[in-house]
């Protein structure tokens, strides 16, 4: 289930890709807290409440970064951005991850990693 998990090449089965979505998005919270943890202490956050909100917005840019980034390494790597569906589902990942974080937007990335590669 969690094998291969940084090889974009391999083609997997539908256990395998809840596996991949599963790292991803432990992967991307543990990326997005780090990012938003150490831009509220960079910036001086004088209360918690301005602390939280603006860890809550490098969040949200975060996890639409992380996604898009992953969604187009597929693409890429598996050579599938011949397909224009494609190119609009990795854009689409971007739009699900700015309304519902990773959770959302890792989804079309754990579908691509079922797709077979293309020459």
């Amino acid at each position: 289930m969690f094998k291969n998990l940084t090889d974009f090449l391999y083609q997997r089965t539908t256990k395998e890709a809840l596996g991949f979505y599963l790292a991803y998005f432990l992967l991307g919270i543990i990326l997005g807290g780090t990012i938003s943890a150490m831009t509220v202490i960079f910036t001086g956050a004088s209360s918690f409440e301005e602390g939280f909100s603006t860890g809550l917005r490098i969040g949200a840019i975060t996890s639409t970064v992380f996604c898009l980034l992953v969604s187009l390494t597929l693409l890429v790597q598996k050579k599938l951005y011949k397909n224009f569906g494609y190119i609009i589902l990795a854009l689409f990942a971007g739009i699900l991850a700015a309304l519902g974080g990773a959770l959302l937007g890792l989804i079309i990335p754990a579908y691509f990693t079922t797709r077979e590669n293309k020459a």
